[in-house]
């Protein structure tokens, strides 16, 4: 006999998934638009205010993911059955 009682797939795994990565996410969000700026100054030597654009980018895109994340949470929190 199989002992093991299998639980059905949460629907809200992507919910869950951000709940638990969220910080990391937002953190790898952010800095993703000031790597590309580096490398654009690199690799195709444009000016060096593309870093500048891409920090205040990253800044911008970071605030938006923790204000995401952080909605995401309130709502799995008072939403979500448990």
């Amino acid at each position: 006999m199989n002992d093991i009682i299998e639980t059905p797939p949460s629907p809200y795994w992507m919910l869950h998934f951000i709940v638990k990565h969220g910080d990391w996410i937002a953190i790898l969000c952010g800095a993703l638009p000031l790597l590309a700026s580096i490398a654009c100054v690199v690799i195709f030597a444009v000016t060096p205010w593309v870093m500048v654009a891409g920090a205040v980018a990253s800044v911008f895109l970071f605030l938006l993911m923790r204000a995401f994340v952080e909605l995401v949470r309130v709502i799995v929190d008072m939403l979500l059955p448990k």
